[in-house]
């Protein structure tokens, strides 16, 4: 994947692109290829959903329109550089569109669809006679809660290790930052039963250190970010509405802000890992338009 970043800054110097054009290119490039490689995806995957995940990633990661439609840009001179190399068959046109996010409102559950999302895992446990299916529901389960209770995203618990989690709090460790995280006593002790039925179902985990595995060849290793992005999908697939890691994130995001009216905005970005407090206060400021509160928070301390 480097080394396809590296091909491509030497392209555009053929091209004569000025030197900051290849400098803002070759970043860009880099940051999408660095995502697919943390997210486990390959050429081999639909571009465009791949293309559809990242894009997810960009209107969480900036506020401004304008810095993700300059990464789209750049990443769409990209796929004509690897469509020109056979390396994709398509470039899908449709998302890579400018985006208009200033105006547009932030998709949430409602506390009936949060109800359905927290239920549906542990109903499948409770109904089914089948030890692995069985396992596969309590697993997700407690991931899915998880991500309900502290808003983290998939990249931020795929390789969650036991060790993470001690008494009452959860250690997150992302891009060599830290935080701290305090759970529910209910979600411990979920999470102790889903210890104990694994250890039962796969004894030889008994030596690893990952919170969520999988079955088949890959016994012991943690499951991908993609794997999580296929439980939300089948989340979405039985409940009818659709329900994303991201739409998890902002709901969590949304009720905290609405039930702490008086809780500095500085304490929350720290608490859900936001690189930039600019992010924050746009994502709430496109919550629901009956919240008016956003505005009053400053973000420093």
């Amino acid at each position: 994947m480097v080394d396809l970043a590296i091909y491509y800054k030497t392209y555009l110097g053929s091209l004569k692109k000025s030197p900051h054009t290849i400098k803002q290119y070759f970043i860009d490039t880099r940051q999408f290829l660095n995502y697919m490689k943390e997210h486990q995806y390959t050429f081999e995957d639909p571009i465009s959903k791949i293309i559809e995940s990242y894009n997810e990633f960009l209107t969480d990661s900036y506020s401004s329109a304008a810095s993700i439609n300059r990464k789209k840009a750049s990443l769409h001179h990209f796929l004509q550089f690897l469509k020109q190399r056979n390396r994709i068959n398509e470039i899908p046109q449709n998302l890579l569109k400018p985006s208009r996010l200033e105006n547009k409102p932030i998709q949430t559950l409602s506390n009936k669809q949060v109800e359905k999302v927290s239920r549906y895992w542990i109903e499948e446990y409770q109904s089914s006679s089948d030890n692995e299916y069985k396992w596969f529901a309590l697993r997700n389960f407690c991931l899915v809660n998880l991500m309900l209770e502290i808003g983290v995203k998939p990249s931020e618990i795929a390789g969650l290790k036991w060790s993470h989690i001690k008494e009452t709090e959860i250690t997150i460790i992302q891009n060599n930052k830290i935080r701290k995280l305090l759970l529910s006593d209910t979600l411990l002790k979920w999470l102790d039963l889903f210890h104990c039925e694994t250890e039962e179902l796969l004894p030889s985990s008994k030596e690893g250190e990952f919170v969520w595995l999988g079955l088949g060849n890959k016994q012991n290793e943690a499951i991908s970010v993609k794997t999580i992005e296929r439980i939300f999908q089948s989340l979405s697939n039985n409940l009818g509405f659709k329900v994303t890691a991201t739409v998890v994130r902002y709901t969590r995001i949304e009720a905290h802000v609405n039930k702490t009216h008086d809780e500095h905005l500085y304490n929350l970005y720290i608490q859900y890992g936001y690189a930039r407090k600019s992010v924050l206060k746009d994502r709430i400021q496109r919550f629901n338009k009956n919240y008016c509160g956003a505005g009053q928070y400053p973000l420093e301390q």
